[in-house]
């Protein structure tokens, strides 16, 4: 049966939902040809519902159009266009968006087990995983509400970090973080890591003139984004969206304040931002995990542990993936083979301008099996994450080894720098597989530990070579950069990730098994 006849074979439980169905004119829908994920209100979940937000009983007395309209939003928002049973429900938020563009998340802070799990923090199962012809059902006690409000908004109305609240306002960040669409139209996505008056209150601040006073005594000029205050405070945010578990293994995050980046490193059991270089004296920060994974319209908040301060780290090896570590790519905004102009990518830029794409398939031996496949630019640019002071080798990898391929020159913050990266060199051209020989011609294997769904690796894959663009690049200062790809001859030039590896007194820290290690 499809997701609509299985639900009026159970009309003791799911015809008050049928009616809204059809009161949207969403009922049709359900009964075509497709995969849809369901959350479906019982009865008595839609009756609560119904007298909460309409005063109303039944919902043949809504007549309102605009009460209608926010009822066919609810729908929406409480489908996903993709089969999700329960057993790919995490801590944090589900792998693809409703029909409304957002996430819904699942967590398990009241026990293990299905039968605990709350959607959004609000809603549990009463059934789960009925299987229909054209998707799957869960039944829920509650009808999910549709996010609206921004993540400020979201934190103001729990109530629980008001100190916080009022540095974002005193900041101007509270406006700032409450734009739902950027000026390119698409939607933000904050991330924002606050601490709450609790947190607070360990440290002895019991007010916002108390927050004042630990950072900025002398300056009351709190939109200045030189004020101490304003950047603590922009500080507590990146563009990247991260519910807990999104949170990368060993990587850094770039955040709102210019130049600054957080440090994340998770174990088997923790998650630690800003840990010490040394391991020893540690005053990492993690997240109250029972306080964080709040969903907003624009983003997710989560609550730390303790006093979040500014971190300077030491160098570090950076691995970007040009595509996923976007932010359009994680909040899913753009998807795999969509064609997009530049201006759907904040810190992505090429010209001239025209429709490309970035490919993702599991058989692809590519980190995190995706490459920007941009052809026929004069030239491409990526802003960097957040590079910490130091100096470093620059390699990058591109799928290459053909005439088809163009070469390019590379370009610095608008400096050229190292030898043209030529994508027309073969195999023998490269010396693959001798690494010496491969060495002194200016490339490197790729990684062993970058594989596609068949275990093939890059470091046997001679069109997966990394070509050092630079071995000496000196950073002074810690702060995002441009890097720039000009045509010398046009061409494509399916792009995969650029590296920077420390240079320290031994030389490059690079090892070919994983560039985790």
């Amino acid at each position: 049966m499809t997701v609509i006849q299985t639900l009026e074979s159970n009309p003791e439980t799911f015809s008050s939902y049928i009616e809204i169905l059809e009161k949207t004119d969403l009922y049709n829908a359900f009964k075509s040809y497709g995969n849809y994920t369901c959350f479906v209100p019982t009865n008595e979940a839609v009756k609560a519902f119904l007298m909460e937000k309409f005063n109303v009983e039944s919902v043949s007395a809504i007549t309102n159009p605009e009460d209608i309209e926010f009822l066919k939003i609810v729908v929406k928002f409480q489908t996903i266009p993709s089969g999700r049973g329960t057993s790919g429900f995490v801590e944090g938020r589900l792998v693809d968006t409703t029909y409304t563009g957002d996430y819904l998340t699942t967590s398990f802070l009241k026990g293990g087990g299905i039968a605990n799990v709350e959607i959004n923090r609000t809603v549990g199962l009463v059934a789960y995983d009925i299987r229909a012809t054209n998707g799957l059902i869960h039944a829920t006690n509650g009808v999910l509400d549709p996010y609206i409000d921004p993540v400020p908004a979201v934190m103001e109305k729990a109530g629980n970090h008001t100190i916080f609240v009022e540095a974002l306002k005193q900041t101007g960040y509270y406006e700032k973080f409450s734009v739902i669409f950027n000026e390119f139209g698409s939607k933000n996505n904050f991330t924002i890591l606050a601490e709450s008056d609790e947190v607070y209150a360990q440290e002895g601040i019991h007010s916002f003139d108390d927050l004042v006073t630990r950072f900025s005594p002398n300056d009351s000029d709190f939109t200045n984004p030189e004020n101490d205050l304003n950047r603590f405070v922009a500080y507590h945010a990146t563009q990247n969206f991260l519910y807990s578990r999104n949170f990368p293994e060993d990587a850094f995050v770039n955040t709102v304040l210019e130049r600054n980046a957080w440090k994340s490193f998770k174990t088997d059991t923790e998650l630690r931002i800003n840990e010490t270089e040394t391991g020893e004296d540690d005053t990492w920060t993690s997240l109250i995990i029972s306080e964080s994974n709040f969903p907003a319209k624009n983003g997710v908040y989560h609550t730390v542990n303790k006093l979040f301060t500014i971190f300077t780290p030491k160098p570090k090896h950076i691995i970007f993936d040009v595509v996923s570590d976007q932010p359009e790519y994680q909040s899913r905004l753009i998807r795999a083979g969509s064609n997009v102009p530049s201006t759907s990518w904040e810190f992505i830029r090429w010209f001239p301008e025209g429709n490309k794409r970035y490919l993702q398939q599991s058989n692809r031996i590519n980190l995190n099996n995706n490459i920007l496949d941009v052809g026929g630019y004069s030239w491409i640019e990526f802003d960097t994450p957040v590079l910490p002071k130091g100096k470093y080798e620059m390699l990058i990898s591109s799928n290459g080894g053909n005439k088809a391929r163009g070469i390019f020159q590379v370009y610095w913050d608008g400096e050229p720098i190292g030898s043209l990266y030529d994508l027309t060199i073969n195999t023998a051209g490269k010396g693959f597989p001798d690494e010496a020989l491969m060495e002194s011609r200016g490339w490197r294997h790729g990684y062993k530990c970058i594989t596609n769904n068949a275990g093939a690796t890059q470091y046997d894959a001679a069109g997966a070579s990394r070509f050092i663009i630079t071995r000496e690049l000196l950073c002074p200062e810690q702060k995002r950069h441009v890097i720039r790809l000009e045509a010398v001859k046009a061409g494509g030039s399916p792009i995969d990730y650029i590296e920077w590896i420390p240079v320290v007194e031994n030389g490059p820290a690079d090892d070919s098994e994983c560039y985790n290690d």
